[in-house]
């Protein structure tokens, strides 16, 4: 929690000092693009960097390995691949069949509002490098690390860990956050299987990749 409020009030104070006009028009802070990158690519490499110090310090200088910063199998790849494609076609496909939208509000949105502003290629390494890489370093790194445990505890801590992560997706709606938490639960499942926060960190990529490509699909890239 500490290393996550010292990242966004690095972020504000960078934000109010060089870039408060990104605020101007916009209704929703939460749906403003410019700012959703910025607050990204601020705020995850200072909470990387002290999660990092902090595993660091709690193992004697062995950082990478408490984070399970480690190399991963070609077969673990394909498993997890695999499955998470296979669950969000199903998602989709749902989606699709039930008459809900495929790409959320939140996600047309912030494409529009980062095209308006040419601020496209820093929302999309945003989204789909930096967010992933900071998110499974604090919740399949950091809070794996210290929560897991062999047996039924373990699965339990996979469970709150999963759900917290979930929590913080409040820009989506609730069919949206229950496509994050199945999501989550993969990507748990995962790390588990594997021990590499690598692996969780690619394959979480490759998801947002994914919903990026559905986002231009949709709404295009020169508008």
């Amino acid at each position: 929690m500490a290393a996550y409020i010292v990242a966004q009030a690095v972020f504000t104070a960078i934000f109010l000092l060089w870039f408060s006009d990104l605020l101007s028009g916009s209704p929703n802070p939460m749906f403003n693009g410019p700012l959703v990158a910025l607050a990204t690519l601020i705020g995850n490499p200072v909470q990387i960097a002290l999660l990092a110090g902090v595993a660091w310090w709690r193992s004697g200088g062995h950082a990478a390995e408490y984070l399970g910063v480690r190399a991963f199998s070609v077969r673990n790849f394909l498993i997890g691949f695999v499955v998470l494609a296979l669950l969000l076609a199903a998602i989709d496909g749902a989606s699709y069949l039930a008459g809900i939208k495929v790409v959320s509000t939140f996600e047309i949105d912030t494409w529009r509002s980062a095209r308006a502003d040419n601020w496209l290629w820093p929302l999309i390494a945003a989204v789909v490098v930096v967010g992933p890489t900071g998110e499974e370093f604090m919740f399949r790194g950091f809070l794996f690390r210290g929560w897991i445990t062999p047996g039924w505890r373990g699965l339990v801590a996979v469970l709150v860990i999963t759900l917290i992560w979930s929590a913080l997706h409040i820009q989506y709606d609730l069919l949206g956050i229950t496509q994050v938490f199945l999501i989550g639960l993969v990507l748990g499942w995962i790390r588990w299987r594997s021990g590499s926060t690598m692996l969780t960190t690619v394959l979480h990529m490759l998801v947002n990749l994914g919903a990026t490509v559905e986002t231009i699909l949709k709404v295009g890239w020169a508008g």
